[in-house]
């Protein structure tokens, strides 16, 4: 829900959602175990149709103890009868469920290798179609979909014949809505160059609370949906950017995501891991190969090709 967020953008310059992932500090003198207290709302969230049972128990209960502790709830029984009647809180708590620490061109390595590296390749892939297509799955409130654009803006000024779709997904309707909008305070841009931020950032507003929103160029390039990264219906893919998200979801649905993954990716289609996610020891480690282990940058393995395709850029690499 890879990868490391909406509306509109507050006054005090914070990141939206910033402090979700703060530590919490409960008032309850008794602290059930995450599995015992997520049973007691199983039904309530089948109730509203959604399914959390492929995410990390702990990480669920967190969310429910700080919505419990801004409203005042101690509790675990009361917030589950105030939540079942109430729609408009089972929103913000839904709300709270996405992932939401982010920012432009995270790990910038990352980008500069997978630039310098595979980006290439892809365009010798795309052939006579002329066309490439990018899923970042768990997009937050967009820095990493618009990172992905700028990055292959550079190379659409030297190449008339190519397009870049890239689709940005979040289980947060919020998240969507503010990814859409492509507004950011100025604290989010602090690590861009000043040559990036001219180009691709347009500034609004007054100085003191002062936004930069993304060129209309580089919105075109992205298209935003809700959607759950296993529900999601995206296909023929040359990369997916997943950074950070696997980490929220236990490890069988973890295995069952990067199984869709290797589905939906083209024979030779790319795959980038958040970095503190690995294939290792995975049942799936076997559909793909480390192309860049320290970058965790990964390629597809084609059963029908074998490793023919990965050696290339191996060889590119070494």
């Amino acid at each position: 829900m890879e990868k490391q967020h909406a509306g509109a953008s507050e006054k005090n310059g914070r990141m939206p959602y910033e402090g979700f992932f703060e530590e919490e500090t409960s008032q309850r003198q008794e602290d059930p175990p995450a599995g015992e207290v997520l049973d007691s709302f199983s039904k309530i969230f089948e109730g509203y149709g959604l399914d959390f049972t492929r995410y990390k128990a702990n990480f669920l209960k967190r969310r429910l103890d700080r919505r419990m502790s801004i409203l005042g709830i101690g509790a675990y029984q009361d917030y589950a009868d105030f939540l079942k009647n109430n729609r408009k809180e089972f929103e913000e708590l839904f709300r709270s469920f996405s992932i939401n620490v982010t920012n432009f061109f995270r790990d910038p390595t990352v980008y500069e290798v997978f630039s310098s590296t595979i980006v290439p390749s892809m365009i010798s892939n795309a052939g006579q179609s002329g066309k490439i297509r990018v899923w970042s799955a768990g997009c937050a409130s967009g820095e990493e979909p618009y990172s992905i654009a700028i990055m292959f803006s550079r190379v659409l000024e030297k190449t008339r014949d190519l397009t870049v779709e890239i689709i940005a997904s979040d289980i947060s309707q919020k998240a969507i809505e503010w990814a859409r909008l492509g507004r950011y305070p100025s604290k989010s841009l602090e690590n861009l160059p000043v040559e990036v931020i001219g180009k691709h950032f347009t500034p609004v507003g007054e100085e003191e609370d002062k936004e930069y929103e993304i060129c209309q160029f580089i919105k075109n390039m992205v298209s935003f949906g809700m959607s759950d990264i296993l529900s999601s219906d995206a296909r023929g893919l040359d990369a997916i950017f997943c950074r950070n998200v696997l980490i929220y979801y236990e490890k069988e649905a973890q295995d069952l995501i990067l199984s869709k993954f290797h589905q939906i990716l083209k024979p030779t289609g790319y795959l980038v891991l958040g970095m503190d996610e690995t294939m290792l020891g995975r049942r799936c480690e076997k559909l793909f190969s480390p192309l860049m282990a320290r970058e965790r940058i990964y390629q597809k393995i084609d059963p029908a090709k074998g490793t023919k395709e990965l050696g290339k850029i191996a060889i590119q690499q070494g």
